[in-house]
């Protein structure tokens, strides 16, 4: 493969990049994903509408990926590329059930302040197995900015579009800027990760601050100095406030000291032992303010998650084959045979992360995100044996751009096909009612163990409308039934107060029904208080995939 010449490499990736998205699209019944598996989302699409864009793209990028000013200016390149790729993604719909808690939570902030926000915590504000960090954001960000979307989608997007340059410096610290460069672009070659974006979610957030923490640990251990020690502390605690599962992750530090004490071993134990220092300080204050709730929350996720893992999997195929391009694997495979060869200890910090995935049993891909940047920097290392800098920015280009038409001209417009997009449709709808209230009845679903009143707080992220709900969010039966299963925090939600406000008892509102199905006429339970009433628009987009439906009928009472 050496003696091969730059034209003879080139036209060797086009004809791989030509060549993988036929090879997923042939295999997409293989892609166990439970949201953007390729089995689903290719239903109604004729592939040419993706292999022509992917061609054209391709052949574009040999003579582009011949200039120099990318990587020159890499900071600057990596961020606006990630912040232009996710533009349109911004206005995508709310997916996940996922977001009720957050926005919950978020919205009680905004309300109430941030010192009874800290107060109540594990209290009046339910935490299920979420820290506070991410929900403090948002809540900030509802609070000075407002309650809407595009806030939540905007802020999102800025904050993706500093892990690619986070890579970039990470692996500089780690090999050097070329790498680093690779490794930024091929983060964009996931096309499941910018579905992320727009989320009101925690997934962005525990990328960003897992790699944050690594990256500013490298650069303590470099330069030393109490700024630098405090400023690593501080990354490794918000890391550690976004999300359990970076709690096991950042045993990547320990891999860190071990790689560095190659050189002055002395000067790299003090500063880790700095950073340590004041690391647990913030964890100790963590501890005496909520200490109770964290054991409360560790045991749930013992008891209840961590066996749920093993029922809850998507597979590794569907994570490295359809949901990442395949180049950053096979990129990475060779990564950690170059490293094997050269006898490369930093290779041990993906082994860090392989390990967990292994060990955890951790098969989805929500899940694998945060291992994406150091399979994306393994990658990178791996190209840097290829002669010809063209060659490696080619490749890494082909996988950014398939990824991105794959994402914008096929996932996007499946998840806006699915029934959680009526949420979005009907809150913008509502807008234009001139009562001041809207009333919310749910039905229970039809095949799913979900409860359609999780629903409720999304459709409150997406209208300006106050909503009020006489009906009660949780049943002891509901709850019975989905002990096990993935969506058993919606019957845990808490129905907040504003919900049930007094002055909107007895009023005939206009009537939204969430249901699993159409509804053509006011349920028997409604029909005393609304005899009579018009329907006014039905939201009935369904994927036909997902067994829990939220499908909206809008009544006018007479």
């Amino acid at each position: 493969m050496h003696n091969l010449s730059k034209t003879e490499w080139l036209l060797l990736v086009l004809f791989m990049t030509l060549l993988a998205f036929p090879l997923q699209y042939i295999c997409r019944s293989l892609d166990m994903s439970t949201l953007t598996s390729w089995r689903w989302v290719f239903a109604g699409v004729e592939p040419a509408r993706v292999f022509i864009p992917v061609i054209i793209a391709a052949l574009l990028l040999i003579p582009l990926s011949r200039a120099l000013l990318p990587e020159k200016y890499p900071v600057i390149f990596l961020f606006v590329s990630a912040m232009l790729s996710t533009l349109p993604f911004l206005n995508s719909p709310e997916i996940l059930l996922d977001s009720a808690r957050y926005f919950l939570q978020a919205k009680y902030l905004a309300q109430h302040g941030i010192q009874e926000f800290f107060r109540e915590w594990g209290r009046e504000i339910k935490p299920w197995t979420d820290l506070p960090l991410i929900s403090f954001i948002y809540g900030l960000l509802f609070k000075l900015l407002g309650e809407e979307k595009i806030v939540i989608a905007m802020y999102n997007g800025l904050l993706f579009s500093f892990i690619p340059v986070l890579t970039y410096l990470t692996g500089r610290q780690l090999w050097e800027g070329s790498t680093g460069f690779i490794g930024g672009i091929f983060i964009m070659a996931s096309p499941y990760l910018f579905t992320q974006v727009p989320l009101m979610l925690v997934d962005i957030h525990t990328v960003f601050f897992l790699l944050l923490a690594v990256c500013v640990f490298l650069y303590t251990l470099q330069r030393g100095g109490l700024l630098w020690s405090s400023a690593s502390a501080m990354a490794i605690f918000l890391a550690l406030c976004s999300k359990y599962s970076t709690w096991p992750m950042l045993g990547v530090l320990g891999i860190i000291v071990y790689i560095r004490m190659n050189s002055h071993p002395r000067t790299v134990l003090k500063r880790s032992m700095v950073v340590a220092l004041l690391t647990f300080c913030l964890l100790g204050i963590m501890y005496l303010w909520k200490g109770p709730v964290i054991l409360q929350q560790l045991h749930i996720l013992r008891t209840y998650q961590l066996g749920g893992l093993k029922r809850w999997q998507e597979g590794y195929l569907s994570a490295l084959f359809f949901q990442a391009h395949p180049f950053i694997i096979l990129a990475a495979l060779f990564g950690i045979y170059r490293a094997l060869i050269k006898r490369d200890r930093k290779i041990l910090i993906l082994g860090w992360f392989v390990a967990l995935v292994f060990i955890l049993e951790l098969k989805r891909v929500r899940y694998l995100l945060p291992l994406l940047p150091f399979l994306a920097l393994t990658g990178a290392y791996g190209l840097q044996a290829i002669p010809h800098n063209q060659v490696r920015r080619y490749i890494a280009y082909c996988s950014m751009v398939t990824a991105v038409v794959v994402a914008l001209l096929v996932y996007k417009p499946f998840l806006d096909s699915t029934s959680m997009a009526n949420l979005k449709d009907a809150g913008t709808f509502l807008d234009t009612l001139t009562s001041e209230a809207v009333e919310i009845y749910c039905l229970p679903q039809g095949r799913s163990v979900g409860n359609t009143s999780a629903a409720v707080p999304i459709l409150d992220l997406y209208t300006d409308k106050i909503i009020y709900q006489e009906q009660s969010w949780n049943s002891v039966e509901g709850l019975q039934k989905a002990q096990n299963v993935s969506l058993r925090f919606t019957w845990e939600l808490q129905q907040p107060d504003y919900h049930r406000l007094n002055k909107f008892s007895g009023l005939k509102l206009p009537l939204v029904i969430i249901a699993s199905e159409p509804i053509f006429n006011i349920p028997h339970d409604l029909k005393k208080k609304y005899p009579a009433a018009t329907l006014l628009r039905q939201f009935t987009k369904s994927s036909g995939v997902f067994r829990y439906q939220t499908l909206i009928s809008v009544f006018q009472p007479l």
